[in-house]
């Protein structure tokens, strides 16, 4: 895979065209009961009156949510269709990388990316790891939620869901077409954490969580690894506590 300094955009732009075109896919809202939702609440801690960016917000359901808890919201997303929906909602949005942040250095408390990052290139990935780093205040925190590589498909729990999910791909039942140089990636739990290392951040969690679909079956009961979703959370270190 090419990690030329134009590569990135290119793809990016491809990631953005897609969600337009498919924007009506995307659901509007998520429940107070979602388990990603309550994983990124468990993470981050309290939100009353902290400035929160959903990098990648698409139509806003999550930031929606943590508005409700108190939280002060920004979203940002590439795509023009997505962000339109966030916008009806009266949240502040703008349309932008989390490549490149239009943020100042240490002005935020925390940011959430919730199954952004499996949309990027790897380069993409540290790229806006690195800038949370640089907009977080020191002590702020980052949540991502996304999908596991290691997890078993819910409805045939003998099979790696990864394997399902490229032979759905080449039959075109997922979001990027046959051939297209996008596509969905899913994350080893022990990668993310060592990207999040390089980042800058301390303080790496992550835990599996138990979706409702997972939960007639035992091996997810009693095996987090074989779980679809992962919430990974870190800390910008305070001023001369480590790299960032």
């Amino acid at each position: 895979m090419t990690t030329s300094a134009h590569a990135t955009p290119r793809f990016e732009a491809e990631v953005a065209a897609r969600f337009d075109l498919l924007e009506a896919r995307f659901k509007d809202e998520v429940p107070a009961d979602d388990v990603r939702l309550e994983a990124i609440l468990r993470h981050l801690g309290p939100i009353a009156d902290r400035l929160v960016l959903d990098a990648g917000c698409g139509k806003g359901r999550f930031a929606a949510r943590l508005a409700e808890h108190g939280a002060r919201i920004l979203g940002l997303d590439p795509s023009a269709g997505m962000l339109r929906a966030a916008h009806r909602r009266g949240l502040p949005v703008a349309r932008a990388s989390a490549r490149r942040l239009p943020l100042h250095n240490a002005s935020i408390d925390a940011v959430m990316f919730v199954e952004v990052l499996e949309h990027m290139e790897i380069q993409g990935i540290m790229d806006s790891l690195r800038e949370a780093a640089r907009a977080l205040r020191p002590g702020g925190r980052v949540v991502i939620v996304d999908k596991n590589a290691a997890s078993l498909d819910p409805v045939r729990p003998w099979l790696p869901a990864v394997l399902v999910k490229r032979i759905d791909e080449r039959r075109g039942r997922w979001m990027y077409p046959p051939g297209s140089r996008a596509r969905e990636r899913w994350f080893w739990p022990g990668q993310m954490r060592r990207w999040l290392r390089l980042a800058g951040f301390t303080n790496i969690r992550s835990e599996a969580l138990l979706d409702p679909s997972e939960r007639r079956s035992v091996a997810f009961r009693r095996v987090p690894m074989a779980r679809r979703f992962v919430a990974w959370s870190a800390t910008r270190p305070e001023e001369g506590g480590g790299p960032c």
